[in-house]
């Protein structure tokens, strides 16, 4: 598979001339300017395109600068920049059309063709021994994936600039080679975003050999990987820290008593983070899957939740292993994992068994996954283990439908049963799902999810009536964000999260609304 392109030609290349210029007069001045900066055999080319247009006696004027290039003259440079590029001549095809783009950034033909010189100047400095991190290509690089993600910024909908950016990524995160430097991978790179955006690529309509090779750029951009990671820290708002109910009294033996103020909600400020960190080896190939690669997954996780005072702190961290297989339509992991955490500030669990998980592609537009984890777990306190060790699982499963390459939806649900030497947290719950994410024009992002969690414990509590607990829980998330506002690939977000939950017992029952506000990566 070649380096620097991915066959894209039966995709049908959009109109990217703007149609609110006005018509004016045409102005030679701008050309000759231009025409000042471009190598000598290049600007026979697009002197004699221009020439055209003044002849002609009409061009169409920048509204902003009666200065800059007109639109006939914008597409004058835009086709000797494509017939450059066709002859293999990137570096000239840059020279024309980038003074012509950064006199007119209102023009979206100009950007897009400058990306398309920018791509290939940065694959020929490539071929010619360039690193792509490195000066010329990474300049080339940069300029490449800054048009075509200012463009796709506007106009999320348009595939073109979305390929186009996904192959930039791809060449300037040289994702053919696997990274030596482990730690700059961590939190995601070049070949992560080139992934992402191929990944909604296919839920468009483009032809079949087009389909095909987005696939095989997945699958490079996964067996490359040797580590990934990811960071969150938010503060977090909250209206109920300690998950309590909010009723002033409660039912005993039929009679109404009312609830101590520590055993009821309570407000909080705190702090949440997370840290996700992989690293991935080779392994040989397994006969028995032959179309896939096999990587040797080795990770940790680390949660935390702290109010202050730590009466409310929630804490767990874990380990896993295990063998990855990636083919072109998917990848499926076997995991040994283990992990302990702590509630209040005390030991609350330990746990260890395995789990598999996995994603298919079903068809171009869906994508089919889930896992299943068993484990054997033990309830913990300050003096140590709560009974025996019990058999515990959770399952669960998940369709992605891409409606758009900027719109997607997911169905998700699971089943799952706790069994601990602690009788009143024993319990069996089951939980349904909907979530879908839009990219809006100007940058803006939304992602919205709603899900619904059913809750069965097996011990009544004798005090509150002869029925177990049962619990509703209806679970919001609304996030927001923005691409235009960036640091290093991450952007600021806000989340508005809401909780309801109903139970048969007043005790049980609660509402809680949390506001969370960090960052992600954006790509």
């Amino acid at each position: 598979m070649p380096h620097s392109r991915i066959s894209l030609v039966e995709v049908s290349r959009p109109a990217l001339q703007d149609p609110t210029s006005r018509v004016g007069s045409s102005d030679a001045r701008p050309c000759a300017a231009l025409l000042g900066q471009v190598p000598g055999p290049s600007r026979r080319l697009l002197a004699l395109a221009m020439g055209i247009l003044v002849l002609g006696g009409s061009s169409l004027a920048s509204e902003a600068d009666p200065n800059a290039p007109t639109d006939e003259q914008v597409v004058a440079a835009a086709a000797a920049t494509e017939r450059l590029l066709e002859q293999g001549r990137s570096a000239e095809a840059l020279a024309i059309i980038k003074p012509v783009a950064v006199a007119r950034p209102d023009s979206d033909q100009a950007t897009f063709s400058m990306g398309l010189a920018a791509l290939a100047a940065g694959d020929a400095a490539v071929r010619a021994g360039s690193k792509p991190k490195k000066a010329p290509a990474k300049e080339h690089f940069d300029l490449a994936i800054s048009s075509f993600r200012g463009m796709l910024v506007k106009h999320p909908r348009n595939l073109r600039v979305r390929l186009e950016l996904a192959r930039s990524l791809f060449s300037r995160g040289n994702c053919l080679t696997p990274p030596r430097n482990l730690v700059r991978h961590l939190l995601g790179d070049d070949c992560w975003a080139a992934e992402q955006h191929f990944l909604r690529v296919l839920g468009a309509d483009v032809p079949p050999q087009v389909l095909l090779n987005v696939r095989r750029f997945i699958q490079v951009c996964r067996a490359r990987k040797r580590a990934s990671g990811n960071l969150t820290l938010a503060l977090a708002p909250d209206t109920n820290v300690n998950t309590s109910t909010s009723a002033q009294t409660v039912n005993i033996f039929g009679l109404p008593f009312q609830l101590d103020d520590r055993a009821r909600a309570k407000s909080g400020i705190g702090v949440v983070g997370t840290l996700n960190t992989e690293i991935q080896r080779p392994l040989p190939k397994f006969k028995w899957l032959p179309g896939s690669a096999a990587r040797l997954r080795v990770g940790g996780t680390l949660y935390r939740r702290e109010y202050s005072g730590g009466e409310f702190d929630d804490y767990n961290y874990g380990i896993y292993a295990g063998p990855r297989f990636i083919s072109n339509k998917g990848q499926m992991s076997f995991l040994f994992q283990a992990d302990r955490r702590q509630v209040n500030g005390r030991p609350y669990s330990r746990q260890y068994g395995l789990r598999v998980e996995g994603v298919r592609l079903v068809t171009r537009r869906v994508w089919a996954g889930g896992s299943v984890e068993g484990s054997r777990q033990t309830a913990l306190a300050i003096d140590g283990p709560i009974g025996n060790p019990g058999f515990s699982w959770n399952s669960q499963a998940f369709l992605s439908y891409s409606i758009l390459p900027s719109l997607g939806m997911r169905f998700m649900g699971g089943l799952g049963r706790e069994k601990t030497g602690r009788i009143s947290t024993r319990h069996r719950s089951r939980w349904v799902g909907l979530m879908g994410s839009y990219d809006l024009p100007w940058g803006f992002a939304v992602t919205a999810a709603q899900q619904l969690f059913l809750t069965d414990f097996q011990q009544p509590l004798t005090l509150f009536g002869p029925d177990p607990p049962k619990t509703r829980l209806w679970f919001s998330r609304l996030q927001f964000y923005n691409r235009l506002l960036q640091i290093k690939g991450f952007s600021p977000s806000v989340s508005f999260i809401r909780e309801d939950r109903q139970a048969n017992l007043t005790l049980y029952s609660y509402q809680r609304y949390r506001m969370e506000g960090g960052w992600v990566r954006v790509f």
